[in-house]
């Protein structure tokens, strides 16, 4: 069964050191996440596919010519908040605003950082028409969605779009699974997804695709198929899911449908 596929990227400034209580500047960070970009643009350009780009006040400030090439390939920019580490309730407006001046475009998304709570009405009131800050998963220490519905739904009149999980236990086919899961497992439970709901929605971060062997606190699991390892797997997934059919589309298509 063929279906749609929204493959999206949270562009920030590489800032996971600072959880486990490493300091990392901004310039730094962005400059991390920007060297796994170009990785990325240059696997979506080759596929000749598009996606959604979730991005940083913080990043776009550092990077603008990223920003600017992710636009001019066809790709949708949308939001992502100002400080990834520190975000505030007005992240949303100030993000919309600084993104839609500075790069001429109108962003329609949001998506808050670490796919925490927001507020609908709020997110009305500042122009968005969508959200994915769903994970419709159980994550220790993050979330507890599991009551949330798996497909795309209206809250307040803004459309939530979840990232996809497969099976009854509601596996998360987000950008730890890539990593972790073989292959033939997470392409599997993918396809389970797209018969189930129609669609597949997972997320990765610019990041992870970048060497990450000079931090010693980024943890063992996250740096499992990291940095070009990672490119290969993101290249043979849209590979597999091309040759079956599944059509890539970015978010704000999904809006309009």
């Amino acid at each position: 069964m063929s279906g749609k596929v929204l493959l999206s990227f949270d562009v920030e400034e590489f800032d996971l050191p600072r959880e486990h209580g490493e300091m990392i500047s901004v310039k730094k960070g962005a400059k991390v996440s920007a060297e796994g970009l170009v990785k990325i643009l240059d696997v979506l350009k080759n596929n000749k596919v598009r996606a959604t780009f979730f991005c940083t006040v913080n990043f776009a400030k550092e990077q603008p010519e990223l920003i600017k090439r992710i636009n001019k390939e066809g790709h949708e920019v949308a939001c992502h908040g100002v400080n990834h580490f520190k975000p505030t309730k007005t992240d949303a407006k100030k993000c919309k605003e600084y993104l839609d001046k500075c790069f001429k475009i109108a962003t329609a998304g949001w998506r808050q950082p670490r796919m925490q709570t927001i507020n609908y009405d709020d997110l009305k009131k500042c122009g968005f028409l969508y959200d994915s800050s769903v994970n419709p998963a159980f994550i220790p220490g993050r979330y507890n969605n599991m009551k949330e519905p798996r497909k795309p739904h209206l809250k307040s009149g803004i459309l939530e779009i979840p990232t996809s999980v497969a099976t009854g236990l509601r596996v998360p086919l987000f950008w730890l699974a890539l990593h972790l899961f073989p292959f033939f497992v997470y392409m599997r439970l993918a396809k389970m997804a797209i018969k189930k709901t129609g669609f597949l929605a997972t997320y990765f971060h610019p990041w992870e695709f970048a060497d990450l062997g000079d931090y010693k606190v980024v943890p063992w699991y996250i740096k499992r198929n990291s940095g070009d390892k990672l490119v290969k797997r993101l290249d043979k997934m849209i590979k597999k899911l091309k040759g079956d059919g599944d059509k890539f589309v970015v978010y704000r298509e999904l809006v309009k449908k």
